[in-house]
């Protein structure tokens, strides 16, 4: 059976740092950093506002360029891609949910879905209205398909957000504070479905401040003050998942 970390990591940072002027001075808010993040993990990185961690997810989104030090997807180096390749990369790829489920209210809980395929400029076949059903069926939204999106809960908004994040079945889903606006229940779910996403050779990288978050991981990564504080590393059920 091959062993996950016989592989390539599906993102990496290597001396990753990000510098910041202030109108004033230069100012350093992530300090270089080399991380792995392999298939079959969920990490939280967690830290206090102003810690850092959103800087880094950013980074690891492809929407802010590092100051130093080099990225990996997959084992390829995109750190000097121009802005057009980094966004196929994300469309490929990656997958997003936010604190905000950011769906669009006028439109049903299905096209709020299929909207994240369409962006790649791709007509929604059969196959894809198909796979967006299961997904939202597994979600526990399969009857909600063709209801508008602004008579969700926050918690149901949150599950579809899953949906699209999914809906171009990505090696990577980055997540940022996607319990914060949520009540206990929701989030046990969301984070129960996320845990389980990162069982199917994904990696899962969820940004938080909470630390009732934290039970979840497989790994923790803290940030203060723009350094890794602590990194419990690789978890070796991660390890030797395929």
């Amino acid at each position: 059976m091959p062993q996950a970390h016989n592989r390539s990591p599906v993102i990496r940072l290597e001396g990753v740092a990000r510098d910041f002027f202030d109108g004033r001075q230069i100012r350093r808010v992530l300090r270089p950093v080399t991380l792995d993040f392999q298939a079959g993990e969920f990490t939280i990185v967690s830290g206090p506002s102003g810690s850092g961690k959103t800087t880094l997810l950013t980074i690891m989104a492809l929407i802010l360029d590092p100051s130093e030090g080099r990225l990996f997807v997959n084992g390829r180096d995109v750190t000097a891609l121009s802005d057009d390749a980094k966004a196929t990369i994300r469309l490929r790829h990656y997958g997003f949910v936010f604190q905000n489920a950011a769906l669009i209210p006028a439109l049903s809980v299905l096209e709020n879905v299929l909207i994240a395929h369409s962006v790649q400029g791709a007509a929604a076949t059969t196959m894809v209205q198909e796979r967006s059903k299961t997904i939202l069926e597994r979600l526990g939204m399969g009857g909600f398909l063709h209801m508008k999106a602004d008579k969700l809960s926050a918690g149901q908004k949150q599950r579809v957000a899953i949906g699209r994040a999914l809906i171009n079945e990505p090696g990577l889903i980055l997540c940022d504070e996607p319990t914060a606006s949520l009540d206990v229940d929701s989030s046990t779910t969301v984070l129960g479905i996320l845990k389980e996403l990162s069982r199917e050779n994904r990696a899962v990288v969820l940004v938080t401040h909470d630390p009732r978050v934290f039970p979840y991981a497989d790994r923790l990564v803290a940030i203060e003050d723009g350094t890794v504080v602590t990194d419990t590393g690789t978890s070796p059920k991660a390890e030797g998942r395929i």
